[in-house]
């Protein structure tokens, strides 16, 4: 055995190493990026006590009705990126207000304030949220308003943020749409 394949002999052990590590630092970060919780930390109530108006409901309005449309579509399951600090951040337009819902350890917090950095935007009416909030499923109201253009999402953040964040099973939920039609449309906008 002459002394090239000797070196040779020795690369394949290290080589084979790297290979693995690679392998299971990419499973590691696929694993983390799509686990999301199975059941909330905390359940957000209804903001609209049943003997109140429509109108009074409109009226009304707060960050709790926020708080309730981002539980309800599944905003609880939303993490930070793996190793990262980064935290989900969900911009609600609702007629000329904004609110940011900001997911901390499962728990949504939403306050009223402008952002620059959100995940995604979700712009609709004070009136579609408390027609979704008084429907009998609001999951599938607020997939419908999405589907009619009533209540508009945009994906801002880049996909591997998204993915890693857990939008992905929202996106598909809301929309109707596989994640990755989309991701087309980032990158187009950029």
């Amino acid at each position: 055995m002459n002394e090239r394949e000797r070196k040779e002999g020795r690369l394949w052990p290290f080589a084979t190493a790297i290979i693995f590590l690679i392998l299971l630092v990419g499973g590691l970060f696929l694993y983390f990026a799509t686990a999301s919780p199975s059941k909330p930390k905390n359940t957000i109530e209804n903001p609209i006590s049943q003997n109140v108006s429509y109108k009074e409901a409109v009226l009304g309005f707060s960050e709790e009705y926020i708080d309730y449309l981002v539980f309800s579509i599944g905003g609880w399951k939303l993490h930070n990126p793996p190793a990262s600090s980064e935290t989900p951040k969900i911009k609600v337009i609702v007629d000329s207000d904004v609110y940011v819902s900001e997911i901390i350890n499962g728990e949504i917090k939403t306050k009223r304030k402008e952002i620059n950095n959100e995940d995604i935007t979700i712009r609709t009416t004070r009136e579609e949220i408390v027609n979704a909030i008084l429907s009998s499923d609001m999951g599938n109201y607020i997939k419908q308003s999405v589907q009619e253009g009533k209540t508009v999402l945009e994906l801002k953040a880049d996909y591997t943020t998204l993915f890693s964040k857990g939008y992905l099973n929202i996106y598909k939920e809301l929309t109707g749409k596989p994640f990755t039609g989309s991701v087309i449309e980032i990158f187009k906008q950029k």
